[in-house]
């Protein structure tokens, strides 16, 4: 009787581990679908700014550019709604692509903005900054914070070049953020 016992005991302890674990795998599966979502919902709510960008005249680089992010985007939310996860990887590798170079990336964040946001982009050259400056107002106009920024841009001289931006801009210490307060710009 008390062998039988140890070996049920064994059984069921056996099967709480296996549903434990295959519980943990659902998770962290979870959490990667989370955070896919996550880049997606970002995409989706760039697409009308996309679609406006694309139907206003600009430059030739300037509207390739907005024309393969928003057939990116396009084809992401025909991949989501088939429900082709294989697809959906290959097209978040492709926009992996799309930011593996931070000063293209910028660049061409830069003259999207330029064409998106012209209020918000003469406001930034009147106070004087730099087109490294704009790059990063662009950054956290895309809705990076300083943190991310940096490890992006790999400059561990972000915070410096932040407190540069701040004064040109007009901006004291006590006063709004940085990322607000280009975010405000952009309404």
């Amino acid at each position: 009787m008390g062998t039988t016992l140890i070996i049920i005991a064994a059984v069921l302890f056996g099967a709480l581990a296996a549903t434990a674990l295959w519980q943990w795998r659902a998770i962290r599966q979870l959490r990667n679908t989370h955070r896919q979502m996550a880049d997606f919902i970002r995409t989706i709510e760039e697409r009308p700014a996309l679609m406006q960008m694309a139907q206003t005249p600009a430059e030739d680089e300037t509207q390739q550019l907005i024309k393969h992010r928003y057939n990116l985007v396009g084809d992401l939310l025909a991949a989501v709604v088939a429900g082709d996860h294989g697809r959906c990887n290959a097209i978040l590798d492709g926009l992996e692509e799309l930011v593996a170079d931070p000063a293209v990336f910028t660049r061409q964040l830069r003259l999207i903005y330029s064409c998106l946001q012209p209020v918000m982009m003469s406001r930034l050259l009147e106070c004087g900054l730099s087109e490294r400056e704009v790059d990063i107002c662009c950054l956290y106009a895309l809705g990076l914070n300083g943190k991310a920024i940096q490890q992006y841009t790999h400059n561990g001289r972000h915070f410096q070049h932040v407190g540069q931006i701040r004064k040109k801009l007009g901006l004291g210490e006590h006063d709004k953020n940085i990322d607000g307060y280009i975010r405000d710009l952009l309404r």
